[in-house]
């Protein structure tokens, strides 16, 4: 199973509103046992990496920080937004 995490500043309500949005995309369409996110504090980001497969990040990640990464990154405001979600979902299941 694919480990996603979503990370904001607290870890508590804007993370978990996404996380929550994506494990509602992906129990829609019959994917819930491939993959589940789940909401952590920006804080702790390093300590969750290490058994994660996709980060979404709900704050600005500059391209730099990104390449550090060796997980993908994707942008998580689409998620609260609804601006370019379609496109961000379809990255994510492409990495499913």
């Amino acid at each position: 199973m694919k480990n996603i995490i979503v990370a904001c500043g607290g870890g508590i309500a804007t993370s978990a509103t996404v996380a929550s949005k994506i494990n509602s995309e992906l129990e829609s369409r019959g994917l819930s046992h491939k993959a589940k996110a789940e909401a952590v504090d920006i804080k702790s980001l390093e300590l969750f990496m290490r058994n994660a497969d996709i980060y979404v990040s709900i704050t600005p990640t500059p391209k730099a920080k990104k390449e550090e990464f060796s997980i993908p990154v994707l942008n998580g405001i689409p998620f609260l937004t609804g601006v370019g979600k379609d496109e961000v979902l379809e990255q994510l299941l492409k990495l499913i």
